[in-house]
């Protein structure tokens, strides 16, 4: 499946969190580094937090995603927020456009590094590419690889604490022993750490429904890049006049930057 479970089994708790993260500056960033022409492609919209905004400020906006349960949840916001949305399900490999279709492509808050390799992703950025007209811009905000596995390369060892998660489910009672994130209708613990050699963070997810007290548990993997990496991927699927960011204020990338943000632009010998 080219899209995690992780998020089909999650999509009502995802949604909040999605919801708490940023959107506002993410979507100032992405108006402030974006042309005004053409029709925008989000890139996984998830809950469609993005493009509902974007519409919301005239800009046309198709959004794209492979999990059924992200495309009706942003349906629906799209309907409470008076915005026609159009959506499509699809597979990022293989998208169902036809090529220079777009102004611009957008793939925000850490959407591309879920494929099973990196030749699925760069074949993913090479569809971005035939998709997108001549110079047009692709803009990518994933997380900078750099800062997390600096911050997270320590976290191997989880402790005793967390080798008591697989009974949570069976003894609830155990969750006083931590400390949780609250959310409107859940709270949440989340341990990092980097694995494969650095190359991939994996977040563990423990969630209890505040209604019924249930606890579930998830696995998150995603591949993480580096600046380097990430500037090689796009060059080899036809992008090139990069700029990169290390936030959503527009600030230089730095190894230690929040962030990881490059906008691409197509190249124009680059054949549709």
């Amino acid at each position: 499946m080219p899209t995690p479970t992780v998020f089909e089994e999650t999509a009502s708790y995802w949604t909040e969190i999605a919801d708490a993260n940023h959107t506002a500056e993410q979507v100032s960033f992405t108006k402030k580094a974006l042309p005004a022409e053409g029709t925008v492609l989000d890139l996984a919209c998830c809950t469609g937090r993005h493009l509902i905004e974007l519409c919301k400020s005239g800009y046309p906006v198709v959004g794209l995603d492979f999990s059924r349960r992200l495309l009706h949840i942003a349906q629906d916001k799209a309907a409470d927020a008076g915005v026609t949305a159009w959506l499509v399900r699809a597979d990022m490999r293989f998208l169902p456009f036809r090529s220079a279709s777009f102004g611009s492509t957008i793939s925000l808050d850490s959407s591309i590094g879920y494929l099973p390799s990196e030749e699925a992703e760069l074949q993913s950025l090479n569809e971005v590419a035939r998709t997108l007209r001549n110079r047009g811009a692709f803009l990518v905000d994933v997380f900078n690889g750099a800062r997390i596995a600096k911050r997270h390369r320590q976290n191997y060892d989880l402790g005793l604490r967390w080798l008591i998660l697989g009974l949570l489910p069976r003894f609830p009672l155990l969750a006083a022993l931590f400390k949780w994130r609250d959310y409107p209708s859940f709270r949440l613990l989340q341990k990092r750490s980097v694995v494969d050699a650095e190359t991939k963070l994996r977040d563990l997810w423990v969630f209890q429904n505040k209604q019924t007290g249930k606890i579930t548990i998830h696995q998150h993997v995603i591949r993480l890049y580096s600046s380097s990496k990430l500037a090689d991927m796009l060059g080899k699927a036809g992008f090139g006049a990069l700029r990169f960011y290390g936030d959503y204020t527009g600030q230089e990338y730095r190894k230690d930057s929040r962030r990881l943000a490059v906008v691409a632009e197509k190249q124009e010998n680059l054949k549709a």
